[in-house]
């Protein structure tokens, strides 16, 4: 019924679940971030809260119709894995239309107010000037990643199309473990719009499992049209301003059909609560509801069903600088003048050429740049072999060494191991402890999975092994763990004790001390989070064990800080007078 990280894991076994990685969603960050930076934007937003409420409760005012939100989608990237094919983008609009149209094949009548929203998307067939698109855009860049402070929707990426005639989605390489965050409306235009990791867009290419069903979207285009989390970001008393979906206490992870929170089942079928992309299929009427209030004249988003960028594509011409109409090349072929014959150096990649101006029978052989995610050039492995770049590991395909169980709460614990040469996933079994057989299993390219829907004080096994091409290793030697006891790893691997974190004073007004008393010199990341789970500071301690916080611009009240040097951690409260 709310906001907060976006946490969501793989299914393991009758209850306990494991993800390869868990997701996160930053929306409500962004939010945060937001309103700290406009001053004008909290009383925007009560604004369209308060033309919501009359829209949802004077119902002469919806008259019905389909709302089609065109759509353009600004791709930015350093390596080819990055830049993501017209087929994988389309298929994310596919998703969206399924699921905002309810005619997604994993749609079911669990919940009887599950809804067709009646909004549609399309991708835009006209640009701001007039001329015909593919609504697809896309830059190359030397950044590797981005984070979640809108800098790849500026200069340094591409700024947005006409946000009240264009709904703008930027799909690149999120840092921080993000798979997405939005707008909600009422924010600066400049900045509209809804982000996605390259990885976790759409169903083909590069969308990964269990957020390879194009969900990430679904869900952050919910917040774009004004849908809080299902649970409210907060408890029992905390609402996410919709009368049809049932209240909860917080997230659900990967798919708890049947939790129970607040005196009710939890809607975890909902697109807007935190379950893997295979558990969600349904938008409720009140939600459809709630954003159709932006399209009513007067509604935030009343421009976009008065745009005209998905109408008739402009008749195509051979001077339009793209290819259309029946040309074989840009401007030219079919009608237009014949187009040139390929040659090495016309800056294009055409003719028989792999590369631009390079590779084929006539040009010379393409490079091979060992950075940029792709076998190419003369390489015999992505980014490896040939005369250019390192070898390609040939190396035996050994057992996972640095097992261990880290960051164990009472419901979710993160398991890690050592990378190993060669290996191209790893796979983990899990069980509850003194179990005759294995319950689950999961594979993952990364050195660590999540295991969640714990049960307090049981205690759990599992075991991992390599995956090399053609071969796998033995398991490594079981290990176990207790959820809640954050000292009770007995997997084999050297553990760095994060002893204890002091904080003083303690209530404090103005600036506060951090103490962190840790065993080993391993860099410590410091978070301060407000009573909701907001993220309101973030530091990380490389030198020395203690840091100054400034904390004169919070709002009075109860904040949790966590320390963790990524094998243990502490949480203490801090009071704000």
């Amino acid at each position: 019924m709310n906001l907060r990280t976006l946490f969501c894991t793989l299914l393991v076994g009758a209850s306990a679940m494991l993800s390869a990685q868990e997701r996160v969603c930053h929306t409500m960050g962004n939010l945060d971030r937001l309103l700290n930076e406009h001053e004008q934007l909290h009383e925007q937003m009560e604004q369209i809260e308060a033309f919501t409420r009359t829209f949802e409760t004077t119902p002469q005012l919806r008259n019905g119709n389909v709302v089609t939100i065109p759509v353009v989608v600004n791709v930015i990237y350093k390596t080819g894995a990055q830049n993501i094919s017209d087929a994988q983008i389309q298929s994310q609009i596919d998703v969206l239309n399924a699921d905002f149209r309810r005619t997604n094949g994993d749609a079911d009548n669990t919940w009887s107010q599950a809804a067709d929203t009646e909004i549609e998307f399309c991708l835009a067939s006209v640009d701001p000037d007039g001329n015909a698109t593919n609504g697809i855009r896309r830059k190359s860049t030397n950044k590797p990643s981005w984070q979640a402070n809108d800098a790849m929707k500026g200069n340094q990426g591409l700024t947005p199309w006409d946000p009240s005639s264009y709904l703008n989605i930027w799909v690149c390489n999120l840092s921080g473990g993000l798979l997405g965050y939005a707008q909600f409306p009422g924010g600066p235009a400049s900045t509209d719009g809804v982000v996605c990791d390259y990885a976790y867009f759409g169903t083909i290419g590069t969308a990964t499992f269990p957020f390879d069903e194009g969900r990430t979207c679904t869900h952050e285009v919910g917040h774009y049209l004004n849908l809080r989390h299902i649970w409210g970001d907060g408890g029992c008393s905390v609402d996410d301003f919709v009368g049809d979906t049932p209240l909860s206490d917080g997230p659900n992870y990967g798919c708890a059909i049947g939790h129970v929170s607040c005196g009710s089942v939890d809607m975890v079928q909902n697109y807007m609560d935190y379950t893997d992309d295979g558990c969600m299929n349904l938008y409720t009427d009140g939600q459809a509801i709630r954003m159709h209030a932006l399209f009513a004249p007067g509604g935030f988003r009343y421009s976009l069903t008065q745009s005209a960028a998905c109408g008739d594509t402009p008749t195509p011409t051979c001077t339009d600088g793209i290819q259309n109409g029946d040309e074989t090349g840009v401007d030219c072929g079919g009608s237009c003048a014949p187009c040139a014959t390929p040659t090495c150096d016309d800056g294009i990649q055409n003719g028989d050429e792999t590369g631009v101006d390079c590779g084929g029978a006539d040009c010379p052989a393409c490079p091979a740049t060992c950075n940029d995610g792709i076998q190419n050039g003369n390489e015999t492995g992505v980014d490896c072999g040939g005369p250019d770049c390192s070898p390609c590991s040939t190396g035996t395909c050994d057992v996972p060494a640095g097992t261990n169980a880290v960051s164990i709460k009472r419901k979710q614990a993160t398991l890690t191991w050592d990378a190993v040469g060669g290996a191209v996933s790893y796979t983990v079994q899990f069980r509850v402890a003194g179990s005759a057989a294995w319950t689950s299993e999961a594979t993952t390219t990364e050195t660590s999975i999540t295991a969640s829907s714990l049960n307090n004080n049981s205690t759990y096994e599992w075991q991992v092994r390599s995956n090399c091409n053609g071969d796998a290793s033995a398991f490594s030697p079981i290990c176990s763990f207790t959820a809640g006891d954050s000292n009770s790893s007995s997997c084999a691997g050297e553990r760095v004790v994060l002893a204890e974190v002091r904080a003083y004073p303690n209530p404090a007004d103005a600036s506060v001390r951090i103490e962190v008393l840790l065993g080993g010199d391993t860099p410590v990341s410091l978070q301060v989070a407000d009573a909701f789970g907001r993220l309101v500071m973030e530091q990380e301690l490389v030198d020395g064990a203690f840091v100054d916080l400034d904390v004169s611009d919070l709002d009075a009240g109860i904040y949790l800080v966590r320390a963790t040097n990524g094998l243990t951690e502490d949480v203490i409260r801090l009071v704000v007078e």
